[in-house]
C-alpha cells in the first residue's frame, strides 16, 4: 500500500539555502555508536584518525545518554559545526555524501511523524530559509500526497499519533477532527490572535468537560458548530480572511508560526490544556517583545527572533520550554 504524505506547502517550496545557520546554531550534534563507528572508518581509510579524534567526541557517561547519543561533532573555535567550511558547505557531506550524515543533519529542517494518516512533514522555523518562505500572505494549506515533498528517511519519524488508541470518553480520540478545527481557528483572520487563542482555551475547556460525560460525539460537534458560527460572523465583518495589507505580515507570520507548530502535534503528545497553556506562553512572549508604544506586535525581526528562539527550544530544549513555571 502507498504510503499518504500530508504536510504543510511550505515543504513543496523548501531547498537549503546554504546559509551556515543551522550549522552554526548552539546545539550539540549527536551521533549514535553506528554512526561514529562508520565515521571511524571513514577517517581511517583516509589516515585521518587525530581528526577523528577530535572531530567526533564520546559521551562519557553512556549510562546517562539517551536512545542514539553515544558521541557529539566537536565545535570550530568560532563555534561553527566542526566540519563546515568557508562557502556554508559540510565536508563531511561533500566527501562521503548525503546519506552518510548522521539522522539530524539528514533530516533538519523536515520534521516528520508517523501517524494513523500516513506520515505528515512539516518544517522547523528555527531554520532561516524555512521563516523567509513563511513571509508570505497567503494561509498555510495542508497537502495530501502519494509522493513526499522532500527527501528524508521514514525511519527519522520524531513521534507517533494514533488517536484511535485513545479510550472513547478522551476527545483525543478525535484528535485529526480537533487539530483542523483548531488550524481553522488560527487562520480566521477576523479574529485577533488573542481572539483566536481565546477561542482555543475556551474550546479546550468545554473539550475537557464533555471528556467526563457519554455525550462526547455530541458534545464535540456542538463545540464545532459553535465556533463556526462565531468565526463566521467575524469574518463576514472583516470581509476575506485572506485579504490583508502589508502591515500585517508580522500578525500573520505569528499565525503561520503556531499553525505550523499545531501541525507538529503537540495537543495529542502533550495533552489539549498543557498545549493551550503552552501557546498562551508562547504568544505572551511575542508580547513581551512588541512595541510597548504600540498595540502592534513590532518588527519581523523582532517576531522572526522570538519565533527562532521558541523553535529552537521545542526542537533542542524541549524541558526548558515545557518546564512548570511556564504554565
Amino acid at each position: 500500500m502507498a504510503v499518504m504524505y500530508i504536510y504543510t506547502d511550505l515543504c513543496e517550496h523548501f531547498a537549503c539555502g546554504m546559509c551556515g545557520s543551522c550549522c552554526r546554531n548552539d546545539w550539540l550534534i549527536t551521533v549514535d555508536e553506528e554512526s561514529y563507528r562508520r565515521n571511524a572508518l571513514l577517517f581511517g581509510k583516509t589516515g585521518r584518525e587525530e581528526e577523528f579524534g577530535k572531530a567526533f567526541v564520546p559521551i562519557l557517561n553512556p549510562n546517562a545518554n539517551c536512545v542514539g547519543e553515544y558521541a557529539y561533532i566537536a565545535k570550530q573555535a568560532n563555534g561553527s559545526c566542526w566540519f563546515l567550511n568557508g562557502d556554508n558547505r559540510c565536508r563531511l557531506q561533500v566527501e562521503a555524501g548525503h546519506g552518510h550524515l548522521d539522522a539530524v543533519c539528514q533530516t533538519y529542517p523536515r520534521y516528520p511523524i508517523n501517524t494513523t494518516r500516513g506520515v505528515e512533514l512539516t518544517l522547523s522555523f528555527s531554520c532561516p530559509t524555512v521563516l523567509k518562505l513563511a513571509m508570505r500572505p497567503q494561509p498555510l494549506a495542508i497537502v495530501r500526497s502519494e509522493h513526499a515533498p522532500l527527501v528524508f528517511s521514514l525511519d527519522s519519524c520524531v513521534a507517533a499519533v494514533y488517536p484511535r488508541q485513545q479510550p472513547p470518553s478522551d476527545p483525543l480520540r478525535y484528535y485529526f477532527e480537533l487539530e483542523h478545527h483548531f488550524i481553522d481557528i488560527l487562520q480566521c483572520r477576523g479574529l485577533t490572535i488573542e481572539e483566536r487563542l481565546g477561542l482555543i482555551e475556551t474550546t479546550v475547556s468545554g473539550l475537557l468537560k464533555i471528556g467526563r460525560s457519554d455525550g462526547i460525539n455530541q458534545g464535540l460537534d456542538m463545540i464545532i458548530h459553535n465556533n463556526y458560527t462565531i468565526m463566521d460572523s467575524k469574518s463576514e465583518a472583516a470581509g476575506q480572511w485572506c485579504a490583508c495589507p502589508t502591515d500585517m505580515l508580522t500578525d500573520i507570520l505569528v499565525e503561520h508560526f503556531f499553525v505550523n507548530f499545531i501541525f507538529k502535534k503537540p495537543f495529542y503528545l502533550y495533552g489539549l490544556e498543557r498545549t493551550a497553556k503552552l501557546l498562551r506562553h508562547m504568544w505572551g512572549r511575542f508580547q513581551a517583545r512588541g512595541k510597548k508604544e504600540s498595540d502592534r506586535l513590532g518588527d519581523m525581526e523582532r517576531i522572526c527572533s522570538v519565533i527562532t528562539a521558541i523553535e529552537f527550544e521545542y526542537g533542542h530544549n524541549r524541558k526548558a520550554l515545557l518546564m512548570p513555571d511556564n504554565f
